[in-house]
């Protein structure tokens, strides 16, 4: 299957495999850079040629998790259009769709805040909520997708 084959319009409970793929490289990318963004800025300083300074790798790192971002808001958008109106209708694993839906809502008003929040202190409480719900978000999706595969065998 590539790309030209997927049809958003057939997506219901079962996503299929090659835009489900996509979705957990591109969420598995965005999580690791941003564990090792955060590793970078918070646990490791380098001696540079002026004195203590920030790992080279912290803003590289920072752009990768960016961009995986953007492809994670856009896998989200097709989630909203096909995925979750259908098992909306379903009535199943509604707590934890809405659960991942909250999240991934949040992750997206809170990277805005880090990107546009001006007071430090302000940005450094954002930062470390953003941190927290997108350290869970893996497991959040996991815990989801194992459970659906339990009810639909029910």
């Amino acid at each position: 299957m590539n790309i030209r084959t997927i049809n958003l319009q057939r997506m219901t409970q079962k996503i299929p495999t090659l835009y489900r793929r996509v979705l957990y490289v591109t969420l598995s990318a965005s999580w690791v850079t941003g564990i090792v963004f955060f590793i970078l800025r918070d646990f490791i300083i380098i001696e540079g040629d002026f004195g203590p300074e920030k790992h080279p790798w912290q803003y590289p790192a920072l752009m990768v998790h960016g961009l995986a971002a953007f492809f994670m808001i856009i896998g989200f958008g097709g989630l909203l259009f096909a995925h979750i109106p259908y098992s909306w209708r379903s009535k199943r694993q509604r707590l934890w769709g809405l659960t991942l839906i909250s999240a991934v809502a949040f992750q997206i008003i809170t990277a805005y805040l880090l990107y546009y929040m001006n007071s430090e202190l302000s940005r450094e409480v954002v930062g470390y909520f953003h941190l927290g719900i997108g350290g869970l978000l893996p497991f959040l999706l996991i815990t989801h997708i194992i459970s659906g595969i339990r009810s639909r065998k029910s």
